[in-house]
């Protein structure tokens, strides 16, 4: 079985919610959550939000958990 680990979530369409998600062979959470996970881990709870984008994993500093997943849309580009 693999280990797993929460990660706080901040901002996007989990917003103040955990991600339980795997460790790799270092201990670190997979550095990108992208929609297809989203999708397969909320389904129908998803259906309203807008899931453009995906989570980055961030380091943090001092007390608390080691990381946070921090939304990032996708970027938009101008047409010329």
């Amino acid at each position: 079985m693999w280990e797993r680990v929460d990660v706080p979530a901040v901002g996007g369409p989990v917003d103040g919610r955990n991600l339980l998600v795997p460790l790799d062979d270092e201990g670190v959470p997979p550095p990108v959550i992208n929609q297809s996970w989203l999708w397969v881990e909320y389904g129908g709870e998803l259906l309203d939000a807008d899931v453009d984008g995906a989570y980055e994993l961030e380091p943090v500093a001092g007390a608390g958990p080691p990381w946070l997943y921090i939304w990032v849309p996708s970027q938009q580009t101008n047409p010329r």
